[in-house]
């Protein structure tokens, strides 16, 4: 490469120029004070004999000026030496602490923000569950009354089934059914109806129901026609004994099922005590003949009785109802709540297993356990202490004994319309009789 004499003065000055203006860049603010020799080099410049202005070369350099013009000092001083190697890696680094600050004071913030978010979640759950644990806990009181109304249901059918089957055989036996002592003639001279009725049932007195020492221990005579025969006292005077028979016992053992080769010791009682309550007398003794002849020869005079007879059943059947109500209440019912009520009847200070099973029984009746959801379970003092519970337990309690009350008030209820019954018919007997006082008073 060759430079003419005058490209190579001239890249001299510039670098001359260059070399003296880092100098000056370079020099300490000292050395600027006064005393300061201009005549050397870089501040004179002896290829032009003269001193370089240095604000002047810098303005030349800065702008492109002068043996500057078109040189791209600015861009490779300012943007390559100092603003890329210098002052971006520090503005950078500068920007990068910036942003950490704000990043890290915004993630601190949310930090926060989500940790007390969080608490205020766990918070809320733990209260839940406290609640829940609360509100849902197993209580003994709420077991009890579910335990013993078990079955409560399958009873109620059974004490309906019960009732139905007891006034059955009330009406079929002043009907004189086939099936009926009243209705089979048996012995001489015996017709059906009263006479035949009596019979059945005097054999049955002998035979089950005849205590040796009554009436002075005549029937206890062998050498009497009539004595007594009943071979246990078990069923003694129960026929006539309303206490023993019906009252007291908890439980009877009233099924009626079909095809039953005998009834048991409570349905004979039950019936035998009901024949005596209820139409003890007949109405009539009657043999096939006389109603062949009441349909050969019907009168106003004869339909008039017979229908009177079906009347007066009908108004005994009003009474014996309560009584078949009664006794199918007590009538054995379901067993899945006897487990229950034994271990209550223990609570309640009965330890003899014979006393246990007379308040129980093996199938506990709708009367039994009514008794105890309102009455027994209150004699208990772990039923007040149990009270001491949560307030959502305290609140299912009483629900359960708004139930159980609302069910004593529908008995309380079907109670009330056989008494309006009974009254009804009681009105309707004295209605009749002043109907027949003027019986045929109308006729000329």
């Amino acid at each position: 490469m060759c430079f003419s004499p005058s490209g190579i003065a001239n890249l001299l000055r510039r670098k001359l120029a260059l070399v003296a203006i880092v100098s000056v860049l370079l020099v300490p603010a000292r050395s600027w004070a006064a005393g300061t020799n201009y005549n050397i080099l870089p501040y004179y410049n002896p290829a032009c004999n003269c001193c370089i202005l240095v604000g002047q070369i810098m303005h030349e350099i800065f702008w492109g000026t002068g043996i500057w013009t078109g040189d791209d000092f600015q861009n490779d001083f300012y943007m390559d030496e100092m603003y890329t190697k210098k002052f971006l890696p520090t503005f950078q680094q500068m920007a990068d602490q910036m942003r950490d600050a704000v990043i890290t004071n915004a993630m601190m913030v949310g930090a926060f923000l989500d940790g007390q978010a969080e608490n205020f979640a766990l918070a809320s759950v733990q209260k839940l569950n406290a609640k829940a644990i609360k509100d849902y806990q197993v209580s003994d009181q709420i077991c009890r009354f579910g335990t013993v109304s078990r079955s409560l249901a399958l009873s109620d059918d059974k004490t309906r089934t019960v009732k139905l089957a007891l006034m059955e055989q009330v009406q079929n036996r002043q009907l004189m059914k086939n099936n009926m002592a009243s209705g089979v003639a048996a012995g001489k001279g015996a017709t059906i109806g009263r006479s035949a009725d009596k019979k059945a049932r005097w054999d049955q007195f002998k035979k089950k129901f005849c205590d040796k020492n009554d009436i002075g221990g005549t029937l206890s005579n062998p050498a009497s026609p009539e004595k007594c025969a009943a071979a246990s006292d078990v069923q003694q005077n129960r026929d006539i004994d309303m206490t023993r028979t019906l009252d007291a016992p908890a439980n009877l053992e009233l099924d009626f099922p079909t095809n039953a080769a005998n009834l048991s010791n409570d349905e004979e009682n039950v019936i035998a005590l009901g024949n005596n309550l209820y139409a003890h007398n007949l109405a009539m003794n009657l043999s096939a003949s006389d109603f062949n002849a009441m349909a050969l020869k019907a009168n106003d005079g004869q339909t008039r009785k017979l229908l009177d007879f079906r009347s007066v059943i009908a108004k005994r059947s009003v009474a014996a109802n309560s009584f078949a109500a009664i006794a199918a209440m007590k009538a054995q019912g379901g067993p899945s709540s006897k487990t229950y009520l034994e271990a209550l009847a223990k609570e309640l200070g009965l330890a003899n297993v014979k006393e246990i099973d007379a308040l129980v029984g093996n199938n506990p009746s709708y009367n039994t356990q009514m008794e105890f959801l309102t009455k027994r379970m209150y004699q208990s003092p772990n039923f007040y202490a149990n009270l001491y519970d949560t307030p959502a337990n305290v609140e299912r309690e009483e629900t359960a004994l708004g139930a159980i009350g609302l069910m004593q008030d529908r008995d309380i209820f079907e109670s009330l319309q056989r008494s309006e019954m009974l009254l009804s018919t009681l009105l309707e007997i004295y209605v009749t009789r002043e109907q027949d006082r003027y019986f045929n008073k109308g006729q000329k």
